[in-house]
């Protein structure tokens, strides 16, 4: 832990045992961990103490600590207080690569969570599969998807992964235009669109005759609202079909859409992305629709890449994505074209 921060961290820790001893709701700061954007305590409360008691006083604690928002939690670790770290440091992609290589087959980097550890999504497996992501203006939804992109094409041979871009506002993958993994150029309209997934699908089912997987195919859709509305029923359909038999084939659907509502997407559909990684919403309806749950408290989050990772029964995992530029990604897929994906080097911890 950095020097510099210790003093600040024994002083909040100070403040919260003030304030629960105040309101006769004793507990100790039994440790943490300090993450990019986030700081956790561990707090053990008195046996006689009940959970609910300690987060009726959210609000107290907050102001007597001055941070904006606090976050509390049930975890392994007992009861989680969560609030924003003073110092944020930025976590870069390329450098998180470096850090985590190699990568598991059709795996694909997101960022680093708030245990220090760099969070990855392996699209091979059943509790992933198919990804969808949701987070209203500002909570870096499109940086996801580029990280995501990025680290699965500077990671991966064109040989093994494959992808296919749908981008109908022409913004989230033009860094991509040029990468060798793409199997037809970036698609911006609805019909190009409905002729791919209507070409998955036949891929799709000549697979499932063959009992075959590979090279895996990753579908990255951006604005997955704005494609439904415009698509209408045919692409819908068309969706709805690879997503329920996909996995299987070597074939995921990675998607982003602000609010995943069942106005636009329909619960078959939201019931296959079994993997939510979701930014700051508006409202805590909105981030149960996101979530698939309630409880995430998704509204709560900071924006500018605070995310959070939800699926199955597991706790939501908190992390932020890591992050490269358009021209930065632009310049390493030219290294692809030139020299190949880098080689790996150094092992990693996978966390998910």
């Amino acid at each position: 832990m950095p020097q510099s921060i210790r003093p600040y961290l024994e002083y909040q820790a100070d403040r919260v045992e003030a304030v629960l001893a105040a309101h006769r709701a004793p507990g100790r700061i039994t440790g943490g961990t300090v993450g990019p954007r986030l700081i956790r305590f561990f707090l053990n409360p008195a046996p006689h103490i009940r959970f609910a008691s300690v987060k009726r006083l959210a609000d107290d604690l907050a102001l007597a600590m001055r941070v904006p928002n606090l976050r509390i939690d049930r975890g392994r670790e007992g009861i989680v207080l969560e609030f924003s770290n003073p110092n944020p440091r930025p976590v870069e992609l390329l450098s998180l690569l470096a850090e985590a290589s190699p990568l598991p087959a059709a795996t694909a980097l997101l960022g680093l969570a708030d245990t220090g550890v760099p969070l990855m999504a392996r699209l091979s497996a059943p509790e992933v599969a198919h990804i969808l992501i949701s987070g209203t203006t500002g909570s870096g939804k499109s940086v996801l998807m580029r990280t995501l992109a990025g680290s699965l094409v500077l990671a991966h041979r064109p040989d093994v992964l494959k992808l296919i871009c749908i981008d109908p506002k022409q913004r989230a993958f033009t860094a991509l235009a040029a990468a060798p993994h793409l199997v037809r150029p970036l698609i911006t309209e609805p019909d190009e669109t409905l002729e791919a997934f209507r070409s998955l699908i036949r891929t799709m089912e000549i697979r499932d005759q063959r009992r075959e997987c590979m090279p895996r195919i990753v579908v990255l859709v951006d604005e997955l609202a704005d494609l439904v509305m415009t698509g209408g029923k045919p692409v819908t359909e068309a969706l709805t079909r690879l997503v329920q038999r996909g996995r299987e084939a070597g074939i995921h659907v990675v998607a982003a859409t602000q609010r995943p509502s069942a106005a636009i997407l329909s619960g078959l559909m939201r019931a296959n992305f079994p993997l939510r990684l979701v930014g700051r919403v508006v409202s805590a309806n909105d981030a149960r629709l996101a979530c698939g749950r309630g409880g995430t408290q998704a509204h709560l989050l900071e924006g500018r890449g605070d995310f959070l990772a939800v699926n199955g029964g597991d706790n939501p995992l908190r992390f932020q994505v890591a992050y490269i530029d358009e021209q930065a990604l632009e310049n390493e897929i030219k290294d692809v074209l030139a020299f190949g994906p880098p080689r790996a080097t150094t092992r990693h911890r996978r966390t998910r």
